[in-house]
Protein backbone atom coordinates (compact mmCIF):
# COMPACT_ATOMS: atom_id res chain seq x y z
CA UNK A 1 0.00 0.00 0.00
CA UNK A 2 2.74 2.46 0.58
CA UNK A 3 4.18 1.79 -2.23
CA UNK A 4 1.29 2.81 -4.49
CA UNK A 5 0.52 5.75 -2.60
CA UNK A 6 4.19 6.61 -3.27
CA UNK A 7 3.79 6.32 -7.08
CA UNK A 8 0.32 7.85 -6.90
CA UNK A 9 1.88 10.83 -5.42
CA UNK A 10 4.67 11.02 -8.39
CA UNK A 11 2.01 12.21 -11.04
CA UNK A 12 0.99 14.80 -8.85
CA UNK A 13 4.01 16.29 -8.22
CA UNK A 14 5.02 15.81 -11.99
CA UNK A 15 1.59 17.85 -12.88
CA UNK A 16 2.69 20.93 -10.29
CA UNK A 17 5.61 21.34 -11.89
CA UNK A 18 4.79 21.43 -15.39
CA UNK A 19 1.75 23.90 -14.42
CA UNK A 20 4.30 26.18 -12.07
CA UNK A 21 7.07 25.71 -14.75
CA UNK A 22 5.34 28.13 -17.45
CA UNK A 23 4.15 31.04 -14.74
CA UNK A 24 7.83 30.67 -13.51
CA UNK A 25 9.26 31.33 -17.22
CA UNK A 26 6.57 33.86 -17.30
CA UNK A 27 7.67 36.15 -14.74
CA UNK A 28 11.15 35.95 -15.38
CA UNK A 29 10.48 37.52 -19.29
CA UNK A 30 8.34 39.78 -17.12
CA UNK A 31 11.63 40.45 -15.15
CA UNK A 32 13.46 40.97 -17.98
CA UNK A 33 11.34 43.17 -20.23
CA UNK A 34 13.15 46.25 -20.72
CA UNK A 35 10.79 48.98 -19.76
CA UNK A 36 7.36 49.35 -17.77
CA UNK A 37 5.17 52.13 -18.72
CA UNK A 38 2.65 54.44 -16.68
CA UNK A 39 0.92 56.19 -19.17
CA UNK A 40 -1.63 58.87 -18.53
CA UNK A 41 -3.45 61.22 -21.13
CA UNK A 42 -6.68 62.32 -21.89
CA UNK A 43 -9.18 60.71 -23.95
CA UNK A 44 -8.65 62.10 -27.47
CA UNK A 45 -4.70 61.20 -27.11
CA UNK A 46 -2.99 58.24 -27.51
CA UNK A 47 -3.36 55.38 -25.12
CA UNK A 48 -0.28 53.91 -23.32
CA UNK A 49 -0.82 50.68 -25.51
CA UNK A 50 0.11 52.74 -28.56
CA UNK A 51 2.91 54.63 -26.85
CA UNK A 52 4.25 50.79 -25.96
CA UNK A 53 3.86 49.69 -29.54
CA UNK A 54 5.93 52.59 -30.58
CA UNK A 55 8.48 51.92 -28.04
CA UNK A 56 9.19 48.32 -29.71
CA UNK A 57 8.93 49.72 -33.17
CA UNK A 58 11.79 51.69 -32.24
CA UNK A 59 13.74 49.30 -29.99
CA UNK A 60 13.36 46.66 -33.33
CA UNK A 61 13.39 42.96 -32.52
CA UNK A 62 17.11 42.93 -31.23
CA UNK A 63 16.99 44.78 -28.20
CA UNK A 64 20.12 45.30 -26.03
CA UNK A 65 21.19 43.39 -23.67
CA UNK A 66 18.86 44.34 -20.53
CA UNK A 67 20.43 46.26 -17.55
CA UNK A 68 17.13 46.25 -15.62
CA UNK A 69 13.70 47.02 -16.20
CA UNK A 70 13.62 50.92 -17.09
CA UNK A 71 10.44 52.30 -15.71
CA UNK A 72 8.93 55.19 -17.20
CA UNK A 73 5.85 57.08 -15.51
CA UNK A 74 4.42 59.87 -18.59
CA UNK A 75 1.25 62.11 -17.55
CA UNK A 76 -0.17 64.41 -20.81
CA UNK A 77 -2.26 67.41 -19.09
CA UNK A 78 -3.54 69.80 -21.63
CA UNK A 79 -2.55 73.88 -21.35
CA UNK A 80 -4.25 76.46 -23.30
CA UNK A 81 -1.56 76.61 -26.47
CA UNK A 82 -1.53 72.51 -26.22
CA UNK A 83 -0.66 69.98 -24.45
CA UNK A 84 2.46 69.17 -21.86
CA UNK A 85 3.96 65.86 -20.94
CA UNK A 86 6.11 65.40 -18.10
CA UNK A 87 7.65 62.38 -17.61
CA UNK A 88 10.13 60.67 -15.45
CA UNK A 89 12.15 57.97 -15.72
CA UNK A 90 14.50 55.31 -13.41
CA UNK A 91 16.58 52.09 -13.40
CA UNK A 92 19.04 51.12 -10.42
CA UNK A 93 18.89 54.47 -8.55
CA UNK A 94 19.03 57.00 -11.54
CA UNK A 95 16.31 59.03 -12.42
CA UNK A 96 16.09 62.05 -14.79
CA UNK A 97 12.80 63.92 -15.61
CA UNK A 98 11.27 66.21 -18.55
CA UNK A 99 8.87 68.53 -19.46
CA UNK A 100 7.85 68.70 -23.21
CA UNK A 101 5.26 70.88 -24.76
CA UNK A 102 3.52 70.28 -28.08
CA UNK A 103 0.93 71.33 -29.91
CA UNK A 104 -1.22 67.82 -30.06
CA UNK A 105 -1.14 64.66 -28.06
CA UNK A 106 0.96 62.24 -31.31
CA UNK A 107 3.47 64.80 -30.56
CA UNK A 108 3.91 64.33 -27.16
CA UNK A 109 3.06 60.29 -27.73
CA UNK A 110 6.01 60.12 -29.90
CA UNK A 111 8.19 62.42 -28.18
CA UNK A 112 7.58 60.13 -24.75
CA UNK A 113 8.21 56.91 -26.53
CA UNK A 114 11.65 58.25 -28.37
CA UNK A 115 12.67 58.69 -24.87
CA UNK A 116 11.91 55.75 -23.45
CA UNK A 117 13.60 53.97 -26.32
CA UNK A 118 16.80 56.00 -25.69
CA UNK A 119 16.98 55.14 -22.62
CA UNK A 120 17.25 51.54 -23.18
CA UNK A 121 19.40 51.98 -26.97
CA UNK A 122 20.86 55.20 -27.37
CA UNK A 123 21.38 53.90 -31.04
CA UNK A 124 17.78 54.75 -31.34
CA UNK A 125 18.27 58.60 -32.07
CA UNK A 126 20.42 57.09 -35.18
CA UNK A 127 18.15 54.47 -36.43
CA UNK A 128 14.73 56.83 -35.95
CA UNK A 129 16.24 59.63 -37.44
CA UNK A 130 15.06 58.73 -41.04
CA UNK A 131 12.31 56.77 -40.28
CA UNK A 132 10.21 59.34 -37.60
CA UNK A 133 6.96 60.09 -39.85
CA UNK A 134 6.96 63.66 -41.55
CA UNK A 135 3.40 64.07 -41.06
CA UNK A 136 3.95 64.10 -36.70
CA UNK A 137 5.06 67.83 -35.43
CA UNK A 138 7.65 67.89 -33.03
CA UNK A 139 7.68 68.94 -29.69
CA UNK A 140 9.97 70.89 -28.01
CA UNK A 141 11.47 69.67 -24.83
CA UNK A 142 12.06 71.82 -21.65
CA UNK A 143 14.30 70.34 -18.87
CA UNK A 144 12.73 69.84 -15.40
CA UNK A 145 16.03 69.93 -13.07
CA UNK A 146 16.82 66.76 -13.90
CA UNK A 147 18.73 64.40 -10.94
CA UNK A 148 22.74 63.51 -12.22
CA UNK A 149 23.54 60.82 -13.55
CA UNK A 150 25.98 57.98 -12.87
CA UNK A 151 29.47 58.83 -15.16
CA UNK A 152 28.98 55.10 -16.14
CA UNK A 153 25.43 55.70 -17.77
CA UNK A 154 26.33 58.53 -19.95
CA UNK A 155 26.83 56.69 -22.91
CA UNK A 156 23.03 55.08 -22.22
CA UNK A 157 20.90 58.21 -21.04
CA UNK A 158 17.28 58.65 -21.32
CA UNK A 159 18.22 62.18 -22.98
CA UNK A 160 16.65 63.56 -26.54
CA UNK A 161 18.66 63.16 -29.31
CA UNK A 162 19.23 66.87 -30.85
CA UNK A 163 17.34 67.21 -33.78
CA UNK A 164 18.50 68.87 -36.57
CA UNK A 165 17.36 72.37 -37.27
CA UNK A 166 14.87 73.90 -35.20
CA UNK A 167 11.69 72.11 -33.86
CA UNK A 168 8.47 71.99 -36.22
CA UNK A 169 6.38 73.89 -33.97
CA UNK A 170 9.13 76.96 -33.96
CA UNK A 171 8.59 77.83 -37.17
CA UNK A 172 4.68 77.46 -37.24
CA UNK A 173 4.89 79.76 -34.10
CA UNK A 174 7.31 82.27 -36.18
CA UNK A 175 4.85 82.43 -38.84
CA UNK A 176 1.70 82.92 -36.94
CA UNK A 177 3.73 85.58 -35.29
CA UNK A 178 4.84 87.24 -39.14
CA UNK A 179 1.27 86.87 -40.12
CA UNK A 180 -0.46 88.69 -36.78
CA UNK A 181 2.11 91.31 -37.49
CA UNK A 182 1.36 91.55 -41.17
CA UNK A 183 -2.22 91.42 -40.33
CA UNK A 184 -2.26 94.05 -37.50
CA UNK A 185 0.42 96.47 -39.71
CA UNK A 186 -2.16 96.03 -42.73
CA UNK A 187 -5.13 96.90 -40.58
CA UNK A 188 -3.17 99.69 -39.64
CA UNK A 189 -2.60 100.75 -42.93
CA UNK A 190 -6.12 100.66 -43.88
CA UNK A 191 -7.61 103.68 -45.91
CA UNK A 192 -10.89 104.69 -44.03
CA UNK A 193 -13.06 107.35 -44.85
CA UNK A 194 -15.24 109.88 -42.84
CA UNK A 195 -18.03 112.00 -42.84
CA UNK A 196 -18.89 114.16 -39.63
CA UNK A 197 -21.41 116.88 -38.78
CA UNK A 198 -21.20 119.18 -35.48
CA UNK A 199 -20.98 121.98 -33.59
CA UNK A 200 -18.28 124.06 -32.16
CA UNK A 201 -18.10 126.67 -29.47
CA UNK A 202 -15.40 129.12 -29.71
CA UNK A 203 -14.26 132.02 -27.23
CA UNK A 204 -11.82 134.97 -28.88
CA UNK A 205 -12.43 134.79 -32.30
CA UNK A 206 -16.03 136.84 -31.71
CA UNK A 207 -16.58 139.08 -28.85
CA UNK A 208 -17.67 136.78 -26.27
CA UNK A 209 -18.79 132.81 -26.40
CA UNK A 210 -19.88 132.67 -29.76
CA UNK A 211 -20.67 128.83 -31.67
CA UNK A 212 -20.34 127.68 -35.47
CA UNK A 213 -21.82 124.24 -37.12
CA UNK A 214 -19.15 122.55 -38.94
CA UNK A 215 -19.56 119.38 -41.22
CA UNK A 216 -16.23 117.98 -42.20
CA UNK A 217 -14.73 115.04 -44.23
CA UNK A 218 -11.59 113.19 -44.03
CA UNK A 219 -9.47 110.32 -44.66
CA UNK A 220 -7.47 107.86 -42.04
CA UNK A 221 -4.45 106.28 -43.69
CA UNK A 222 -2.02 104.26 -41.27
CA UNK A 223 -1.41 106.26 -38.33
CA UNK A 224 -2.46 109.88 -40.34
CA UNK A 225 -5.40 111.58 -40.94
CA UNK A 226 -6.36 114.14 -43.04
CA UNK A 227 -9.41 116.36 -42.47
CA UNK A 228 -11.02 119.12 -44.47
CA UNK A 229 -13.97 120.92 -42.82
CA UNK A 230 -16.11 124.31 -43.09
CA UNK A 231 -17.46 125.95 -40.18
CA UNK A 232 -20.29 128.60 -40.20
CA UNK A 233 -20.88 131.09 -38.05
CA UNK A 234 -24.28 132.71 -37.77
CA UNK A 235 -24.57 136.73 -37.14
CA UNK A 236 -22.56 137.77 -33.45
CA UNK A 237 -23.77 140.84 -32.00
CA UNK A 238 -20.11 143.10 -30.97
CA UNK A 239 -20.86 146.22 -29.41
CA UNK A 240 -19.20 149.29 -29.29
CA UNK A 241 -17.10 149.89 -25.58
CA UNK A 242 -17.68 153.57 -26.51
CA UNK A 243 -21.38 153.93 -27.37
CA UNK A 244 -22.91 150.07 -26.28
CA UNK A 245 -26.19 150.92 -28.15
CA UNK A 246 -24.20 151.29 -31.22
CA UNK A 247 -21.94 147.95 -33.15
CA UNK A 248 -21.88 144.99 -35.67
CA UNK A 249 -23.36 142.26 -36.47
CA UNK A 250 -20.33 139.75 -37.43
CA UNK A 251 -20.85 136.62 -39.41
CA UNK A 252 -17.83 134.01 -40.56
CA UNK A 253 -17.72 131.52 -43.24
CA UNK A 254 -14.29 129.53 -43.09
CA UNK A 255 -12.68 126.49 -44.53
CA UNK A 256 -9.89 124.25 -43.14
CA UNK A 257 -6.88 121.59 -43.66
CA UNK A 258 -6.01 119.60 -40.49
CA UNK A 259 -3.53 116.94 -40.21
CA UNK A 260 -3.77 114.45 -37.06
CA UNK A 261 -0.85 111.98 -35.99
CA UNK A 262 -2.61 108.65 -34.58
CA UNK A 263 -0.21 107.64 -33.29
CA UNK A 264 0.50 103.57 -32.95
CA UNK A 265 1.34 103.05 -29.23
CA UNK A 266 -1.86 105.44 -27.93
CA UNK A 267 -3.71 103.90 -30.63
CA UNK A 268 -3.06 99.89 -29.58
CA UNK A 269 -3.45 101.32 -25.74
CA UNK A 270 -6.92 102.98 -26.20
CA UNK A 271 -8.41 100.79 -29.05
CA UNK A 272 -11.17 99.42 -30.22
CA UNK A 273 -12.83 101.91 -27.91
CA UNK A 274 -11.31 105.38 -28.52
CA UNK A 275 -9.19 106.75 -31.20
CA UNK A 276 -6.85 109.14 -30.79
CA UNK A 277 -5.13 112.25 -32.33
CA UNK A 278 -2.70 113.85 -31.45
CA UNK A 279 -0.92 116.62 -32.04
CA UNK A 280 -3.60 117.86 -34.61
CA UNK A 281 -2.51 120.83 -36.43
CA UNK A 282 -3.73 122.64 -39.89
CA UNK A 283 -5.09 126.03 -41.32
CA UNK A 284 -8.46 128.01 -41.63
CA UNK A 285 -9.09 130.51 -44.19
CA UNK A 286 -12.49 132.53 -44.69
CA UNK A 287 -14.24 135.79 -45.14
CA UNK A 288 -15.16 137.40 -42.12
CA UNK A 289 -18.15 139.87 -42.86
CA UNK A 290 -19.91 142.71 -40.39
CA UNK A 291 -22.62 145.08 -40.89
CA UNK A 292 -23.01 148.59 -38.29
CA UNK A 293 -26.00 148.96 -35.97
CA UNK A 294 -27.13 151.78 -33.94
CA UNK A 295 -26.09 154.83 -36.50
CA UNK A 296 -27.57 156.69 -39.63
CA UNK A 297 -25.68 155.94 -41.86
CA UNK A 298 -24.88 151.78 -40.78
CA UNK A 299 -22.34 150.05 -43.67
CA UNK A 300 -21.01 147.23 -44.40
CA UNK A 301 -16.96 145.53 -44.90
CA UNK A 302 -15.80 142.38 -45.09
CA UNK A 303 -11.99 140.99 -44.51
CA UNK A 304 -9.55 137.77 -45.10
CA UNK A 305 -9.83 135.55 -42.04
CA UNK A 306 -6.71 132.94 -41.82
CA UNK A 307 -5.62 131.32 -38.89
CA UNK A 308 -3.26 128.77 -37.05
CA UNK A 309 -4.95 125.77 -35.40
CA UNK A 310 -3.21 123.51 -32.92
CA UNK A 311 -4.59 120.93 -30.34
CA UNK A 312 -6.30 116.89 -30.17
CA UNK A 313 -9.24 114.87 -30.83
CA UNK A 314 -10.32 111.91 -29.12
CA UNK A 315 -13.31 109.72 -30.65
CA UNK A 316 -15.43 107.58 -28.51
CA UNK A 317 -16.25 104.53 -31.06
CA UNK A 318 -19.74 103.50 -30.31
CA UNK A 319 -20.04 100.86 -32.98
CA UNK A 320 -17.38 100.07 -36.20
CA UNK A 321 -19.00 102.76 -38.29
CA UNK A 322 -20.12 105.47 -35.63
CA UNK A 323 -17.95 107.83 -33.88
CA UNK A 324 -18.48 110.37 -31.24
CA UNK A 325 -15.57 112.71 -31.76
CA UNK A 326 -14.78 115.83 -29.28
CA UNK A 327 -12.07 118.13 -30.95
CA UNK A 328 -9.80 121.01 -28.23
CA UNK A 329 -7.71 123.57 -30.05
CA UNK A 330 -6.02 126.50 -30.21
CA UNK A 331 -6.94 129.42 -33.03
CA UNK A 332 -3.67 132.00 -33.42
CA UNK A 333 -5.06 134.42 -36.34
CA UNK A 334 -2.37 135.61 -39.10
CA UNK A 335 -4.57 138.70 -40.01
CA UNK A 336 -6.35 140.38 -37.62
CA UNK A 337 -8.85 142.53 -39.46
CA UNK A 338 -10.49 145.61 -37.25
CA UNK A 339 -14.36 146.50 -38.04
CA UNK A 340 -14.68 150.36 -36.94
CA UNK A 341 -17.74 152.21 -36.92
CA UNK A 342 -17.44 155.97 -38.57
CA UNK A 343 -18.20 158.45 -35.68
CA UNK A 344 -17.77 155.58 -32.69
CA UNK A 345 -14.42 153.53 -32.74
CA UNK A 346 -13.14 150.20 -33.07
CA UNK A 347 -16.33 147.48 -32.63
CA UNK A 348 -13.98 144.08 -32.96
CA UNK A 349 -10.62 142.87 -33.37
CA UNK A 350 -10.25 139.30 -33.45
CA UNK A 351 -7.75 137.15 -31.09
CA UNK A 352 -6.04 133.98 -30.06
CA UNK A 353 -9.06 131.93 -29.14
CA UNK A 354 -10.09 128.49 -27.90
CA UNK A 355 -12.35 125.86 -29.35
CA UNK A 356 -14.20 123.26 -28.14
CA UNK A 357 -16.03 120.68 -30.90
CA UNK A 358 -17.97 118.16 -30.54
CA UNK A 359 -19.70 116.14 -33.31
CA UNK A 360 -20.73 112.85 -35.09
CA UNK A 361 -18.88 110.96 -37.43
CA UNK A 362 -19.24 107.75 -39.97
CA UNK A 363 -16.63 105.28 -40.63
CA UNK A 364 -17.35 104.62 -44.41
Amino acid sequence: MRRSRAMAQAPLFTLAAACVAPLASSAARADERPFALRWTAPAECPAGAVVEAEIHRLLGHESPTSRGTLRATGTITPVDSGFVLHIELSRDGWKSARTVRGATCRALADAGALMVAMAIDPEVATRSGTEAPGDRPSARALPANPAPEPPAAAARTAEPAPRRGPPASAPATRGRARRARQTEGAAERDLSLRLGLGAMGDLGTMQGLSSAIEPWAAVVVGPARLEAGASFWPGNTAASAARPQSGGTIDLVAGSITACALLPPVARAVRPHFEVGAPCAGIELGRMHAEGYGVSDPEEGSALWAALRGGAAVAWVAAPWVRLRLRLEAVVPLERPRFVLEGVGEVHEPGVAARAALGLELAL
